[in-house]
């Protein structure tokens, strides 16, 4: 099950670094120290496949791609019991993605 709190771990040709996601009922709901992450997912169980609108709350912070401001983020990846491994991909943007390693930290109540 995909559904619960991770920890987000990524990396890009710029710079590295880690926020939190809850993923919930078809949602994604997260962020880090200077972005939010709000966007949707579709998941098998095996593999997952999210959307991600990437939004800078703080101007003059450069993703770690390199990207300035906001910018939406296709996400394809594997589920290894509680590890997701995956790529991320700006749309619209010609420059390298993310290295992305998703660890559950908690389920979510029942």
């Amino acid at each position: 099950m995909v559904e619960g709190f991770w920890i987000v771990q990524y990396e890009g040709l710029k710079d590295h670094g880690g926020g939190v996601a809850v993923f919930i009922r078809g949602s994604v709901l997260g962020g880090d120290s200077g972005t939010t992450y709000i966007g949707t997912y579709q998941t098998d169980e095996k593999t997952i496949k999210a959307r991600i609108g990437i939004h800078n709350f703080l101007p003059g912070v450069v993703s770690a791609i390199g990207v300035e401001g906001d910018y939406d983020l296709e996400v394809m990846g594997t589920v290894e019991g509680d590890v997701i491994k995956a790529t991320g991909t700006p749309v619209g943007h010609q420059v390298a993605g993310l290295a992305l390693r998703l660890t559950r930290a908690a389920n979510l109540p029942a």
